[in-house]
């Protein structure tokens, strides 16, 4: 069962998600591979962002720094814009929470697919060990 997501996501967590995720997904197919299902769905924060700071030479500068360094001081930068428009307009931050649930939970279920198979992978080699195995210490 999924543990239910807090009813609000930090602004830094936000920023983390729609960004520093599209960072690493750009790193090539391990980056790919571990974000998964949820590549539109972070696009969609992330452009929905860029959207709001259209105008706003600072926070698109603080977009584009991120993307080129991925830094967590640039990180830092970034969400400290996000906060501010998240303070100024309620709309966007409903949309924006939203959006970052979804992703959180998304990502939640593939971690727990992992688990299970992992966990179903062991139990198959130990099963298919044979009847002289032994798991642990001694003699």
């Amino acid at each position: 069962m999924v543990e239910p997501v807090a009813t609000t996501i930090a602004v830094g967590t936000i920023t983390k998600l729609a960004f520093d995720e599209l960072v690493k997904a750009g790193a090539g197919e391990v980056g790919k591979k571990a974000f998964g299902e949820t590549v539109e769905l972070v696009k969609s924060l992330a452009g929905k962002i860029r959207q709001k700071f259209q105008g706003n030479e600072r926070a698109t500068g603080a977009i584009a720094e991120l993307e080129r360094s991925g830094t967590e001081e640039s990180l830092k930068k970034v969400t400290k814009h996000l906060d501010l428009e998240m303070d100024e307009d309620p709309s966007f931050t409903a949309e924006i929470q939203q959006m970052a649930k979804q992703i959180i939970n998304i990502q939640t279920q593939q971690d727990n697919r992992q688990t299970i198979q992992n966990a179903g992978r062991d139990i198959i080699n130990i099963d298919t060990l044979g009847d002289n195995a032994r798991i642990g210490g001694g003699a």
